[in-house]
């Protein structure tokens, strides 16, 4: 279930698998930077958003959470409002407490990549 500021942002859930979840969310003007394109900070937080719900469904969560330790996120091409965002993120690795994840986005009006991004998780044990 997407937290608040995802369900805020108007994220649809499309696919959540073990190893994909993708995401679809309406570019609306309120995720515009100055100059009328999509702030990069919505795209960070879209691709931090797949990769974290995909971990956190299909991780036991009463003995870890996921934390996210680092993004690194590279924008290609301009996004306006009333295009649509598709977020895909797939596992690079899934090995011990590390997870990383690929996570690609695009534009669904002409299917372009836009943005590419690498997560890093630690899965940290929950201590009752």
């Amino acid at each position: 279930m997407p937290g608040k500021l995802a369900e805020f942002l108007g994220v649809q859930v499309i696919e959540d698998s073990e190893d994909r979840m993708e995401l679809r969310t309406p570019v609306t003007e309120i995720m515009l930077q100055p100059h009328g394109v999509l702030h990069g900070g919505i795209s960070a937080f879209l691709a931090e958003e797949a990769a974290s719900e995909c971990t956190t469904h299909h991780t036991n969560i009463e003995e870890v959470h996921a934390l996210g330790l680092q993004i690194d996120s590279s924008h290609f091409l301009p996004i306006m409002a009333g295009d649509t965002i598709q977020t895909v993120a797939t596992p690079i690795s899934k090995g011990g407490r590390i997870r990383v994840w690929k996570i690609e986005q695009f534009r669904m009006s002409d299917g372009k990549m836009f943005n590419s991004s690498q997560l890093t998780m630690y899965l940290q044990k929950v201590h009752h």
